[in-house]
């Protein structure tokens, strides 16, 4: 785990956050709606790049209220103190043992850090709670810091599907 705002001989130059215990906790899509969509369209022209077809803040909030209505606890904010630093989209359909990872979002101030490791270890936890054995999510070919992220998690992709590929991690 990294060590919080402590320089060191060792570290010479690297500032290093410690990591506390992180605060999840579900989206409230009246009370979150900004935030929310702020993270989520950031992802998305990550992503996609500006030419991404991004439906507007308006639609994903819509779509949201929807998805937590039907996995409140898979649908989260994560904080560090008063800090948003990240997001989670989770879900298990009923009767299927595969999770999919809808979103999975670092607020840029908390990137790099080990924060994604904790929000991931909120996924692994949230899914083998639902009884799954595997988790999917979908990458864009050009989204390499996420991909080697989930490659170095032991993500493998699976298929390629126009610009994005399809990763997927066996539950221990």
């Amino acid at each position: 785990m990294p060590l919080a705002g402590r320089r060191g001989p060792w570290h010479a130059g690297t500032i290093v956050i410690q990591s506390r215990a992180l605060t999840f906790r579900t989206i409230r899509p009246n009370d979150d709606a900004a935030l929310a969509a702020a993270n989520y369209r950031d992802a998305h022209f990550a992503s996609y790049g500006a030419e991404g077809r991004y439906q507007g803040d308006e639609n994903y909030v819509t779509w949201l209220r929807e998805r937590v209505e039907e996995y409140p606890d898979g649908h989260v904010l994560a904080f560090f103190d008063e800090a948003c630093v990240g997001q989670l989209e989770l879900q298990v359909p009923y009767g299927l043992t595969t999770g999919y990872v809808n979103l999975f979002y670092v607020t840029p101030p908390f990137r790099q850090q080990g924060y994604g490791r904790l929000l991931h270890d909120f996924a692994e936890r949230y899914f083998r709670s639902w009884e799954a054995a595997r988790i999917e999510l979908d990458v864009t070919r050009t989204n390499h810091r996420a991909i080697n992220f989930y490659r170095h998690l032991g993500y493998r992709v699976t298929r390629a599907r126009g610009f994005a590929w399809r990763m997927a991690k066996a539950l221990p």
